[in-house]
């Protein structure tokens, strides 16, 4: 319940009550001054009404009595003077009949008679007292009537103080009557005024009611909003945390890649493992790298990574006379790099592709252009934090370390000229032996012969290279794997594949060619 119809239910309760009250209290005192002014009327009524009949009765009672009592003693005497005067009269006979018997009934008669008078004297008595009882109860009836008379008085002052006081509640009840229409009107005026402020509070209700779903939607909106921001920031952080992690991770990465490559230029025993080993390298940075030689005026294909050549890169060659970086880079000696609105249909049309930037990096070993390097990004996740210039940087370091490993080995390359010749002149010696004992033996006793033949050149060329070092030493392998390579279909590099344990390289080898051939 509101406080405003809280307010006129009270209100009303309580004016109904005073009413109620005051009507019942001024019932009450005009029944009070009725009953009363009833009483004292019957009260008064009854003793005049009851004064007159007991003053005759008792006026007759009184008469009755003594002419009854006159009566009876006027008869008792007249008995006695009747019976007195027979009783002597027969005594007197009878005494003188009988003078002792007569005497003696006479006695008795007067005993009797004066028994008689006796009585008489009673009844008078009697009626004496009934009189003077008559003059008492009419003295009582006098004082009575004087009582009943007083009370009269007393009856007529209270009732003239009971139309006093009945006109004085009359007077009170108007002014009840009139203080409960003032009332009436001040209730209606009240419930006029509750009438009003209850449409005005229903008014202010729905409109707190509006109010409150405006502020709970305003509240919701926040709290989204506010999740939304919680949320957004930590997405943010997240996202920070995570790019920190690749910035960090992408700046780090170049490192590691040049630390593993670092590693293994280490260990690289030939020019091939160096140019392995900084295609590799390069390919960590770029999606395409080729390696050409350069073989008198023009380059040649030697090896690359994440090109989609239908031929072998090794059937590239590209004439010096024509203008490209390639050429550019072996006449200058010098880095180039270009982006996409530098290059040149020429360019874009010698490898293809979609490239955004190119490098092209000569290598020059002992002053002298030896190979170009060839790296683009074609097809290439863009991201910001690999840059043309953390290639270009990246690719400089690299052969910063690979050139002198190059040097080191085109020297030893050099110095081993005399012992690769040997090397040569023996494999040239096995397959000659092989291809004379083809014709002689079976293939088991070939492969035997071939076997035992091979044993043989292995001892005598480390007899010959005794004390040269590792890299000597492996120049009859080296010799040997590229006879299986370049004569794989061969029966002769069949065998020499199948004892040296090459038999599964040269399997290999031989289905890329077969499916490049196909194709």
């Amino acid at each position: 319940m509101q406080f405003r119809e809280f307010a006129a239910a009270e209100t009303s309760a309580l004016l109904r009550r005073l009413m109620t009250s005051r009507a019942e209290h001024s019932k009450r005192e005009l029944q009070a001054v009725r009953r009363a002014f009833e009483t004292a009327m019957r009260t008064v009524e009854d003793k005049l009404g009851a004064a007159a009949p007991a003053d005759d009765a008792i006026s007759a009672l009184v008469e009755k009595l003594a002419a009854a009592a006159t009566a009876e003693i006027e008869n008792a005497a007249k008995r006695t003077r009747a019976e007195g005067q027979a009783a002597l009269d027969a005594a007197v006979e009878a005494a003188r009949a009988e003078h002792a018997d007569a005497l003696k009934a006479e006695q008795q008669k007067s005993a009797a008679a004066r028994q008689e008078l006796k009585e008489a004297s009673a009844a008078q008595a009697f009626a004496d007292a009934a009189r003077r009882e008559a003059e008492a109860a009419r003295e009582h009836e006098a004082a009575g009537r004087a009582n009943a008379e007083r009370d009269l008085a007393d009856a007529r002052r209270s009732l003239k103080a009971a139309q006093a006081d009945a006109q004085t509640a009359h007077k009170e009840l108007k002014t009840a009557h009139n203080d409960l229409q003032s009332a009436h009107e001040d209730l209606r005026s009240v419930q006029s005024e509750l009438a009003a402020s209850q449409s005005s509070l229903k008014a202010a209700q729905n409109d707190l009611k509006a109010a409150n779903a405006t502020l709970k939607t305003n509240d919701q909106r926040a709290k989204d909003l506010e999740h939304a921001i919680a949320e957004a920031e930590a997405s943010r952080v997240e996202q920070a945390r995570v790019l920190r992690g690749q910035m960090v991770k992408a700046a780090l990465q170049p490192l590691d890649h040049l630390r593993s490559a670092f590693q293994r230029l280490t260990s690289a025993a030939s020019l091939d493992d160096v140019h392995g080993v900084v295609i590799d390298a390069l390919a960590t940075e770029f999606s395409r790298v080729a390696l050409f030689d350069v073989n008198g005026n023009h380059l040649e294909g030697r090896r690359h990574s994440g090109f989609d050549l239908a031929a072998d890169i090794s059937k590239v060659s590209i004439p010096l006379t024509v203008e490209s970086p390639l050429t550019k880079a072996v006449r200058d000696g010098r880095v180039h790099g270009l982006m996409a609105r530098e290059l040149t249909d020429t360019t874009r049309a010698l490898f293809g592709g979609s490239p955004t930037f190119v490098l092209v990096l000569p290598v020059a070993v002992r002053g002298h252009v030896t190979a170009v390097l060839y790296a683009d990004d074609s097809d290439h996740a863009q991201t910001e934090l690999v840059t043309p210039e953390r290639r270009v940087k990246f690719a400089e370091v690299l052969l910063w370390h690979a050139v002198p490993m190059l040097t080191k080995l085109s020297l030893e390359w050099e110095a081993l000229a005399e012992f690769r010749e040997y090397a040569e002149s023996l494999v040239k010696d096995l397959e000659s032996a092989y291809t004379a004992d083809a014709s002689k033996h079976k293939p088991p006793e070939l492969r035997d012969r071939l076997q035992h033949n091979l044993e043989y050149a292995r001892k005598r060329f480390a007899e010959r290279v005794d004390g040269e070092g590792p890299a000597a030493a492996r120049l009859l392998d080296d010799q040997l794997a590229s006879a299986i390579k370049t004569k794989g279909a061969t029966p002769f590099a069949r065998d020499v594949a199948a004892l040296t344990g090459a038999a599964a390289p040269l399997a290999k080898g031989r289905a890329k060619a077969a499916a490049e051939a196909s194709a």
